[in-house]
């Protein structure tokens, strides 16, 4: 992978060059649900202390329903 070859020190994984944060392939659903797993892992990211170059992969956790408070 070669942003971990030229040593940038966190690198999230996403689908492809040219759909980076999803699948145009997916439902709107199922693209959302694989958005929101790519931005996680990337605050994942920002929130680890990392010394080396460290990859980051989306969960295949699925998004649990947000709870609003009123």
């Amino acid at each position: 992978m070669i942003p971990l070859s030229v040593g940038a020190h966190r690198v999230v994984e996403g689908i492809s060059v040219e759909h980076v944060c999803g699948e145009p392939e997916l439902s709107v659903e199922r693209d959302h649900d694989l958005m929101m797993r790519i931005t996680r892992a990337a605050l994942t990211a920002l929130e680890t202390e990392v010394d080396k170059p460290t990859l980051f992969e989306p969960t295949d956790e699925p998004m649990k329903e947000a709870v609003h408070a009123s």
